[in-house]
């Protein structure tokens, strides 16, 4: 049986965040050479009500503002695509380490017009890394286009996500 490396959680309310920061722990526990960004939000402020975005590196001290202030009264996205760019090269060189899983913190707004972590994912794919991200509803269409049979989408749930990665290692030594 072929296993997708590819892989979305799907979730719309819930502690994303916690869980792919759970997921990372467990695995880097048991020895796999882990690699991503694990999102954090700062504190609402001011009168725009946006909170400050960062992306922070597995197992390294290392963190990425993605958001950028627009001003009080702006609707725009907040996304800075020049940090994003940043820390998907920073990704690339720290996946030139070696990697068992790269876990994103999202595929989003950036991924779904062809931005964001879309070529790092391209990458690691033809090098045989795994990849683990999270999709809202929002991008599902984009998701399944991108992702075109060779992904799957897995549930909220510590468990199922770990046997994905134990199946697709299983597979990727079996091969």
């Amino acid at each position: 049986m072929t296993y997708p490396m590819l892989a979305a959680i799907r979730f719309d309310t819930g502690e994303i965040d916690g869980l792919l920061a759970d997921v990372a722990a467990t695995l880097l526990n048991n020895g796999y050479r882990v690699r991503g960004v694990l999102q954090s939000r700062g504190e609402m402020r001011g009168e725009c009500h946006c909170a400050d975005m960062d992306l922070h590196a597995i197992g390294k001290a290392r963190t990425f503002r993605i958001s950028q202030p627009l001003g009080n009264g702006s609707h725009g996205c907040r996304l800075h695509p020049g940090a994003l760019a940043e820390c998907a090269a920073y990704l690339q060189t720290e996946m030139d380490q070696g990697t068992d899983l790269l876990i994103l913190n999202r595929f989003g707004r950036g991924e779904s017009e062809g931005r964001g972590f879309r070529d790092l994912i391209g990458q690691a794919m033809m090098r045989g890394v795994p990849v683990l991200s999270a999709v809202r509803p929002t991008y599902e269409d984009e998701w399944r286009a991108f992702g075109a049979g060779l992904s799957c989408d897995l549930p909220m749930d510590q468990s199922t996500i770990l046997t994905w990665f134990d199946d697709v290692i299983e597979a990727r030594h079996a091969a």
